[in-house]
């Protein structure tokens, strides 16, 4: 997909959820390039299972590490890289990542074995580790409440649309050419939304200095201690756990669904991967109407449980289909749709969470239990793939999904009691 027209949706969906003004539009082109790159980045390599497995001669559980060595690195970088965004501002931090991340998968590009891409892959996780924190500090230094949850659905649109993006362009692009060719033509593209952001910069200044309102008198630069009691508030720690189990999981069906869906519903693996690219646009589309939800609602807690609970029912539809196309088809796409009806509520709810000066330490905690549950996903699920048990494979993914909804809840429950 070219740069200009991710550049292009993005501007496209601001005039849609009505974010006036021309600065505004572009921070949101821009911020959703970088979340599209990102995301596309994290599925580039899965859908090219198939063809790396016998030409590197290694199991599905060491394909799956290299996936899960991403999630780790960025896990690790993303509280860090939140910290600095608080204190020294999110625009060169952004970029810095944005460069980092498509250089490795250049790199990828000329491997000869399996150490090197998972060195490759883990490098491009540090670089991952800065979105999070540094969108949305941008976006809560150039948007009001009024339109925040719209914005964030934008941003969200985005980088599923990413996954989706990957799943749609990667395995035919192998074919095309070969798996590490393809590998180093996304850093190409990755490295030119690099030099777009750098010359537009200006536009991913989120004032440092002077959006970082002063809370009680006190400087906005957090101490130690201070960042520490906010990533271990309650909320905060429960916002982390959700976003680890329903990681954990969306990482599992990104990885090794087509796999299964070939396993236990007797279907060509292009078409599988037809249905995961389905199943993200699906999620794509959730994630728009979660954010128009998201504006029109304070119970955000309701409509994060209810769309992970409607996704966990999808997921366990799939490991009882029968081997009936029509349930892989429903599974797959409900899931998605679910998913993404969530996520709008789910990044409000985080940002309830952050007192003001601290979006960035605040989205860095949370993301990084996402990067966790990216990383034991993969590995997880891959063992129980390598051992041939596609179904139990869906019966525990949907498990997760489910047990994330305690958090939530509890949430919920503490929030209230202490009013």
């Amino acid at each position: 997909m070219p740069v200009s027209t991710f550049l292009k949706w993005g501007w496209i969906l601001a005039t849609v959820v009505d974010v006036s003004g021309q600065t505004r539009r572009w921070v949101l082109g821009l911020i959703s390039a970088g979340h599209f790159f990102s995301h596309f980045v994290m599925l580039a390599l899965p859908p090219l299972f198939l063809l790396v497995k016998p030409e590197l001669d290694v199991s599905w559980t060491a394909l799956g590490a290299v996936v899960s060595a991403f999630a780790a690195t960025t896990a690790i970088g993303q509280i860090p890289a939140g910290i600095l965004v608080d204190r020294y501002g999110a625009r060169l931090i952004l970029i810095g990542g944005m460069g980092v991340m498509s250089i490795c998968l250049l790199l990828a590009g000329f491997t000869s074995g399996y150490w090197e891409l998972f060195f490759l892959f883990g490098i491009a996780g540090i670089g991952n580790s800065v979105f999070h924190p540094a969108d949305f500090s941008i976006l809560a230094a150039k948007l009001d409440d009024s339109i925040f949850g719209r914005a964030v659905s934008i941003h969200s649109f985005m980088g599923y649309l990413g996954w989706a993006g990957a799943s749609l362009v990667m395995l035919p692009l192998a074919h095309l050419t070969d798996w590490r060719t393809a590998l180093s033509i996304v850093g190409i593209v990755g490295t030119i939304v690099t030099v777009v952001m750098l010359s537009r910069s200006s536009y991913l200044d989120d004032g440092k200095g002077v959006t970082n309102i002063p809370v009680g008198g006190k400087s906005a630069n957090l101490s130690i201690r201070d960042n520490l009691a906010v990533m271990f508030s309650l909320p905060l720690v429960m916002m982390s756990l959700f976003y680890l189990l329903t990681a954990m999981a969306t990482a599992g069906i990104m990885s090794f669904s087509i796999v299964a869906n070939v396993t236990l519903y007797d279907v060509e693996k292009d078409f599988a991967g037809g249905i995961l690219t389905a199943h993200l646009v699906a999620l794509s589309g959730g994630v728009l109407i979660g954010g128009w939800l998201a504006d029109q609602t304070e119970r955000h807690n309701l409509v994060a449980s209810i769309g992970v609970l409607a996704m966990a029912g999808a997921v366990l539809a799939l490991a009882f289909g029968g081997g009936l196309l029509v349930v892989m088809v429903a599974g797959m796409l409900l899931s998605g749709l679910f998913y993404g009806i969530s996520s709008p509520s789910r990044d409000l709810l985080t940002r309830k969470s952050a007192p003001e000066g601290s979006a960035g330490v605040a989205f860095g905690f949370t993301s990084t239990g996402m990067s966790i549950g990216n990383f034991i996903g993969p590995i997880l699920f891959g063992w129980i793939m390598d051992l041939d048990q596609p179904q139990l494979y869906y019966i525990l993914l949907a498990i997760a999904i489910a047990v994330s909804v305690i958090t939530v809840v509890f949430t919920r429950q503490r929030s209230v009691s202490s009013a």
